[in-house]
């Protein structure tokens, strides 16, 4: 029973905590009934054959995703995907980075992989975002793509800043990030995640980030360029003109 000297503020904020926690709590128990739907078999390791190796003027060479074999390991360990590529491309002298991970339906939960953007780990890793725009709009190889984060970080040792665009799809729809920097996960967000997983289970999710010390509009039009990132439209980023920029 409340006081009856409580304040309305204070009354507010303890529903505020409560609600979202007996929303997901039910939600957890339905999902125990499964009234909703199987959850659909992963699709099997199909990243490093999707997107070329070599294109027109361009050779790709893999990347680890750490330091070492230990740090390599544990990022596996954290991001527990199904399947992941790391590859940068050179032409002796420019390039571009493409990371592209996956996750098949009821591996991870979206609020994880929504927290591991570059806004979040590479700041956590001293780098500085020197400016950012959001759901950016992008065309490449004349095919339109889903809009973007796009952002310019500057390394913690000072070399060339590093221009990125990257996009997480849910089920082949675009997360909606918001207009924000997203070094803090936004609670709303948090909690709509956690309640949706609850009905639906963990979703089928892609995370793509383009990378570059120039930016990646200087590539349009190149066709070895032009060639990996249609392969990436393929994959789910390109436009669909039914789609709306929602997150659900």
């Amino acid at each position: 029973m409340e006081s009856a000297n409580a304040k309305p503020r204070d009354v507010w904020f303890r529903w505020s905590v409560a609600l979202p926690a007996v929303v997901l709590a039910l939600a957890v128990a339905l999902q125990a009934t499964n009234p909703f739907r199987e959850t659909p078999r992963p699709r099997p390791p199909h990243l490093a054959r999707s997107i070329p190796a070599r294109a027109e003027g361009w050779v790709g060479r893999d990347v680890p995703l750490g330091a070492n074999e230990f740090l390599t390991g544990e990022v596996q360990k954290i991001l527990n995907y199904d399947d992941v590529l790391n590859r940068e491309y050179t032409n002796g002298v420019q390039s571009f980075g493409v990371y592209v991970a996956y996750w098949g339906a009821g591996k991870m939960p979206t609020r994880f992989v929504a927290i591991h953007t570059p806004d979040r780990c590479w700041t956590g890793n001293g780098w500085r975002c020197l400016e950012m725009k959001f759901r950016q709009p992008e065309d490449f190889a004349g095919t339109p793509f889903k809009p973007a984060e796009w952002r310019l970080f500057e390394p913690p040792s000072g070399e060339k800043p590093v221009y990125v665009l990257f996009w997480h799809l849910v089920e082949g729809r675009l997360y909606d990030y918001g207009k924000r920097f997203n070094d803090v996960p936004d609670p709303f967000l948090w909690w709509k995640d956690a309640v949706q997983q609850a009905l639906l289970g963990s979703r089928e999710q892609y995370f793509f980030r383009l990378t570059s010390s120039e930016p990646i509009e200087n590539f349009r039009g190149d066709p070895g360029f032009d060639e990996v990132v249609r392969s990436l439209a393929r994959l789910g980023l390109a436009q669909d003109r039914t789609e709306t920029i929602n997150h659900s």
